[in-house]
């Protein structure tokens, strides 16, 4: 099932503040449920989404046309985002749709390492899932984990789990 609007706002909110100009990066905006959310609370930031599948990037530009979508693998996501001159120190959060928990390991911490190299100091790693227990058993180093937020009201129910680079 897609995300909701709920988990999307959810995942929004745990951005928390941003300067004008930082960049958000969305891994796996799939439909853009989420991006939609970014672009209501940051109209001051852009917006980099990095979308692997032909016919969601592809839908994306249609509809989103003031998100830059960068079409990738996310665990490529320093190459991606020098490739298209976007300096790493300009990187304000990442927020991840990506379905971590589904993927083989080592594409996971591959992903993990790549948000761990991009992410500047103090700043966050939003993901979601729908299971904190196996979540757990990821390698996060370099990531600090903060208090988790259940969004209910999606189908199945989700947690946003936030993290802070160290």
């Amino acid at each position: 099932m897609p995300s909701t609007r709920r988990l999307a706002r959810k995942m929004s909110q745990a951005v928390g503040e941003l300067s004008p100009g930082q960049v958000i990066i969305e891994l796996g905006p799939g439909t853009g449920v989420c991006t939609r959310e970014l672009l209501l609370m940051f109209p001051d930031n852009p917006i980099i989404a990095i979308e692997m599948n032909d016919h969601f990037a592809t839908q994306l530009r249609r509809e989103l046309p003031g998100v830059q979508i960068l079409q990738g693998c996310a665990s490529q996501l320093p190459q991606l985002l020098r490739e298209h001159g976007i300096p790493l120190e300009n990187v304000g959060a990442v927020v991840s749709g990506l379905p971590l928990l589904s993927l083989p390991r080592d594409i996971t911490q591959a992903i993990i390492a790549a948000v761990v190299e991009v992410l500047p100091v103090g700043r966050p790693f939003i993901q979601f899932t729908y299971s904190t227990r196996a979540f757990s058993r990821l390698e996060l180093t370099g990531l600090n984990p903060q208090p988790g937020r259940r969004v209910w009201m999606n189908l199945p129910p989700a947690t946003v789990m936030p993290f802070t680079r160290h």
